[in-house]
């Protein structure tokens, strides 16, 4: 009798080790196979699981950018581009939802960028001035980074270049004057005369002979200004302009003069004094060379700043607008060749020629800017 309750008591002993051992291999199979205890609650797949040596980690947000873009030219399609690219190359761009708008009807326009500040957007990237000034009435609390507006300060969107104040800030596409004149040093490095031409009754065309002078002096040129008033009075420059043996010309973007160019243009070929001109436009009409903004380092600085702003934290209030500008350098050769101007070896790689456009240049908007420096 005695040894039968012996041998039933050691049977139930070792169902009960079986068991115990049963559920603790069961528990470590999982455990090294890294699969989810059924038995446990799952963790959300967004969020890693905490350890004690390693924290949990938040799932990454995503940044939704509105890009609004009026108009259709190829300087707002590369402002675009270039955006893309930086976010692209510095990494970013997997983080952010990108919500592209192109219209370039202004009524229609302005209703799409209601539905993008309605829509919770993050950050506006506007490209161009009406897309800008129509996001900045919009909404002043949306942080808003322009490309190629040229003198925010002086339309009233930033309360000055360097701390803009508010919730709007970008980088201008003013005419690089500065870089235009130092193409004289590279293209023609002989010269010592300079006539620099632009309407006296266009404040914009007079702050950019200004600083062209400025410029022109810095690096050792003698500069003669001619602010012209009338057709007339363009006549009689240009003579005066032959008699001083003047080597070269500057035209700054001038509406007046963009109108009377085929004049200026018919002087240089007939004396053979090249024109460095202010836009591509006038380049096209016959002038030597032109430095232009690139405008899709335009879009690659915006979206620099726009990644400060969404990923650092930083206030559009204090980042200053971006006056400094990356230039193409650009030769018009045809007339080189009627001037009889070669280009010096040292600049060839630093220049490229002008490519006949499928469509006229639309000349460049420009608007004196008082805090423009050469830093």
């Amino acid at each position: 009798m005695k040894k039968s309750i012996i041998i039933t008591i050691s049977v139930i002993l070792i169902v009960a080790l079986l068991g115990v051992g049963g559920y603790f291999g069961y528990k470590h199979f999982f455990a090294g196979n890294g699969s989810n205890d059924p038995t446990e609650p799952t963790v959300d797949a967004t969020v890693a699981p905490a350890t004690p040596d390693q924290p949990a980690t938040e799932p990454v947000k995503l940044y939704k950018i509105g890009i609004v873009q009026n108009g259709l030219g190829n300087a707002s399609k590369a402002c675009y581009e270039g955006f893309i690219t930086e976010l692209n190359e510095r990494g970013v761009l997997s983080s952010v939802e990108i919500v592209y708008i192109v219209e370039d009807d202004k009524e229609k326009c302005a209703q799409k960028i209601q539905q993008l500040v309605d829509g919770d957007v993050d950050l506006l990237y506007t490209i161009g001035r009406y897309a800008t000034v129509t996001s900045a009435e919009k909404t002043k609390d949306i942080p808003i980074v322009f490309g190629a507006v040229n003198s925010p300060d002086e339309i009233g969107l930033v309360e000055s270049n360097e701390a803009p104040g508010g919730n709007v800030t970008g980088v201008s596409s003013f005419t690089p004057c500065f870089e235009q004149i130092d193409l004289i040093q590279l293209l023609l490095p002989d010269a010592k005369n300079l006539a620099i031409i632009y309407s006296a009754t266009d404040a914009d065309a007079v702050s950019q002979g200004i600083i062209a002078a400025s410029e022109g002096e810095t690096i050792g040129l003698t500069c003669t200004q001619y602010p012209i008033e009338n057709e007339k009075k363009l006549k009689t420059t240009l003579e005066t302009i032959k008699e001083s043996k003047t080597d070269v010309i500057y035209v700054p973007v001038d509406k007046f003069l963009n109108k009377h160019f085929d004049v200026i243009q018919k002087f240089s070929e007939e004396n053979k004094i090249p024109i460095i001109c202010g836009d591509e436009a006038t380049l096209s009409s016959g002038a030597f060379a032109t430095s232009e903004v690139n405008y899709s380092s335009i879009g690659r600085k915006a979206a620099g700043m726009s990644i400060d702003i969404l990923f650092s934290g930083k206030s559009p209030a204090t980042l200053s607008v971006v006056y400094k500008h990356d230039c193409i350098n650009i030769v018009n050769k045809e007339v080189a060749d009627k001037l009889g101007k070669k280009i010096p070896a040292t600049a060839q790689n630093q220049v490229k020629y002008l490519e006949k456009p499928t469509e006229t240049p639309i000349p460049t908007e420009t608007m004196a800017s008082p805090t423009l420096s050469s830093n």
